[in-house]
């Protein structure tokens, strides 16, 4: 029997047949879409959470690699750091002395008559001085030497102490302090040092200690003992022989390293020198340019002030900030400080 026979058969008409089929048939399609959309959801849900497994187990993997990488640096940085402060803490210590002594002993040459004080081979005055000034240079080489033991990275702060040996370098040995001065001469050390003579004048001043086994700057005492001996004294050429008979007017280009020496003390103390107490006579330097009493320095004064001043802040890297210093600029009234004598 066909379906419009069964629809007659249960007194349903042509028109009403085909009305209630096309309802039926919608009914089945409604049910039908339904049905492939519940499938279609089901997938999608579990598509999806897989998904999401799989992200969040990605993302846990991704957090615990960080966190662990973080510990493990955090680790290294604290080790790292512990034993730099061991290794450089007290030489960094001894070298801001150092610079504050010879920023003071460059303010006395200029606050006093150069006939006040002797400048001889055998003079008390040229010798404290060349020791200052070996001094000061020793401890940097120290602290530089212990490259081999401390990660000097974790800390910028301790990569301004290896810069500042550099600099020191660049004081006593570049053009860019004398500036083509007429009386340059690289020929010979009259008024400059070798670049690389530096290191090994450092070298000298190295000894020892016989009771720590601790390498160590030698004394005055032990410096004025290698001055009184021939040979030894010759491995400290040119200093102190550099500074024979030395005043400003003298050796002018000279001077002008004295002066571009102290601003690079000046600029490591104004960086380390917070809560230390240390003391530090003012120098203006275009007054101390003036003593030079030198036709091309003063007639270049600005150029040659800028050079000197800058090396003030030669010290700070392009990433750091500077930092408020705290150590005393102090101008005692027979132009000493206690860190002067």
């Amino acid at each position: 029997m066909g379906i419009l026979e069964l629809l007659a058969a249960m007194g349903i008409t042509a028109l009403t047949s085909v009305k209630l089929a096309g309802h039926l048939a919608d009914k089945l399609i409604s049910i039908r879409i339904a049905r492939n959309a519940a499938d279609h959801a089901a997938n999608l849900n579990l598509a999806v959470n897989a998904a999401k497994a799989e992200i969040e187990a990605r993302l846990k993997q991704e957090v615990e690699l960080r966190l662990g990488d973080a510990a493990a640096d955090r680790l290294y940085h604290s080790e790292a750091r512990r034993r730099l402060y061991q290794a450089v803490g007290p030489l960094r210590y001894q070298l801001l002395v150092a610079a504050a002594e010879w920023t003071n002993r460059v303010a006395r040459i200029g606050d006093i008559d150069a006939s006040m004080y002797d400048m001889s081979f055998n003079g008390h005055f040229l010798r404290s001085t060349a020791y200052r000034f070996l001094r000061l240079l020793t401890v940097a080489e120290l602290i530089e030497r212990q490259i081999a033991f401390a990660d000097f990275a974790v800390d910028p702060d301790m990569r301004t102490l290896l810069k500042f040996k550099r600099q020191l370098g660049q004081c006593f040995s570049s053009s860019d302090v004398s500036l083509k001065h007429p009386q340059e001469d690289w020929l010979h050390q009259l008024q400059h040092v070798f670049s690389d003579t530096l290191s090994g004048l450092a070298a000298q001043m190295v000894v020892t200690d016989s009771a720590t086994g601790i390498e160590r700057v030698a004394r005055f005492d032990e410096f004025q003992v290698m001055l009184d001996d021939k040979n030894r004294a010759e491995r400290l050429h040119p200093i102190p022989a550099l500074m024979i008979d030395f005043t400003p007017t003298s050796k002018p280009i000279l001077w002008l390293r004295v002066l571009a020496l102290s601003q690079l003390c000046t600029g490591l103390l104004e960086m380390h020198g917070r809560d230390l107490g240390i003391e530090v006579q003012a120098i203006d330097v275009k007054q101390m340019l003036a003593l030079a009493k030198d036709k091309s320095i003063s007639d270049r004064t600005t150029m040659y002030l800028e050079a000197i001043e800058s090396f003030r802040s030669t010290l700070q890297f392009p990433e750091s900030h500077p930092k408020s210093a705290s150590f005393a600029l102090n101008r005692q009234p027979d132009g000493y400080s206690a860190l002067s004598q």
